[in-house]
């Protein structure tokens, strides 16, 4: 076992030499459940599998008495990296070079998972007796199908009767400084995946066939034609975003039977999984009703449904806590764009709020975090566990 230190900077780096890609592990819980049970934790490390998905390795760790039960939630698994030439240091290197720690999940989310370890550390130590319920709900399974992680685990702990009062999820959600801004919602997401079929031809004889790649196109522009909504108080507008055509066509004189897109569309609380579908249902038949030779299928993956938690005891403490340390009096901006998280799942089990480090490398080559930044969020995350049990 290699030497347990707390020191935030530290563990982040040590987190990311931990090479867990979805849903290889490659030892980052253990790095955490090391930590946590050396400060008195108990720590479950759960494995699920099933579900039409793949086996997850997640943690759920746990301390105190009676009274209020606060938990921290995020993930230790991390997108692939892409090209690695185009890593200015290898991506799990955990490489420092001046103000900037390299690698990737240094920003999400590894950097976070470290700082609320050592920040409860911190408190601990000046705390002996707790004076209610610490607990973490980490998994492997966020940045995938996120089927057998988060969701699983909260169903684990509720049969176990482990009852969250609020959660705290540590995604990178601020914007120029740490503390400046925070997620109080999400946006759904739904993709849909298209086929439109027509009757192969040779690109000579048109009259003879019937171009699946021509009323694909239309539908796309249809589709594309007008904004789904303008947004609200809460939300940005709607976006939908054409992520993929695929013709497979390997030649130039043959009309194609066969055209593909994917649409992903992330929408607001105007809307449902339910009614975006209505919405596309419409947008075929306008496209392909009239047609004799054509017709389109789809088959669709709705992750996620839009949701607004109202800013409530939690996000008070947060707020309060940002301004302890920053020594700034203004609220921090209330947001709910970005793509989906956990939150969207913890939501059901009680009062959650999102704060983080900056957002500006996750998912990028060259993913890196300020150190300052870890040291700051660390500071910020103890203040919210003093206020919070105080």
């Amino acid at each position: 076992m290699s030497e347990i230190n707390f020191d935030p900077v530290v563990l982040t780096q040590s987190l990311v030499k931990c090479a867990s890609i979805t849903p290889e592990d490659d030892g980052a819980l253990t790095v955490v459940e090391n930590h946590l049970k050396t400060i008195g934790f108990e720590c479950y490390p759960l494995n699920f599998s099933g579900n039409n998905s793949y086996e997850v390795k997640n943690l759920f760790a746990t301390i105190g008495n009676e009274g209020k039960h606060f938990a921290y939630a995020g993930h230790t698994d991390v997108v692939p990296i892409g090209n690695e030439s185009s890593w200015k240091y290898p991506p799990f290197s955990g490489k420092i070079d001046g103000e900037k720690l390299y690698g990737r999940g240094s920003e999400d989310m590894k950097s976070s998972v470290a700082c609320f370890i050592s920040a409860t550390k911190r408190f601990l130590d000046k705390y002996k007796k707790l004076p209610g319920k610490i607990s973490f709900i980490i998994t492997g399974d966020e940045e995938r199908d996120s089927v057998n992680g988060t969701p699983r685990i909260l169903e684990w702990a509720s049969k176990n009767n482990y009852n969250f009062d609020h959660c705290l999820v540590g995604e990178p959600t601020s914007k120029h400084e740490v503390g400046d801004k925070i997620k109080i919602g999400r946006r759904g997401s739904i993709s849909f995946f298209l086929q439109a079929k027509g009757i192969q031809g040779h690109t000579a004889n048109s009259h003879l066939a019937e171009n699946s790649a021509h009323h694909l196109v239309n539908l796309l522009n249809s589709i594309l034609e007008k904004p789904l909504d303008e947004g609200n108080e809460n939300f940005l507008p709607s976006s939908v975003q054409i992520a993929t055509i695929d013709i497979g066509n390997t030649v130039q004189n043959v009309i194609p039977e066969l055209a593909k897109a994917t649409v992903n569309i992330r929408f607001n609380d105007m809307h449902s999984s339910d009614s975006i579908i209505q919405w596309m249902d419409k947008k075929i038949e306008k496209i392909f009703s009239k047609l004799e030779n054509a017709s389109c299928t789809y088959t669709f993956e709705a992750n996620a449904e839009s949701f607004l938690n109202k800013p409530g005891i939690l996000y008070d403490i947060i707020s309060k806590s940002i301004s302890d340390i920053t020594g700034k009096n203004s609220t921090p901006e209330q947001a709910t764009d970005g793509g989906t998280s956990d939150a969207r799942y913890i939501k059901n089990y009680c009062e959650v709020v999102e704060l983080g480090i900056r957002n500006h490398t996750l998912h990028k080559v060259d993913e890196f975090v300020y150190t300052k930044d870890i040291i700051k969020l660390e500071k910020i995350y103890f203040q919210i566990l003093e206020n919070y049990f105080k």
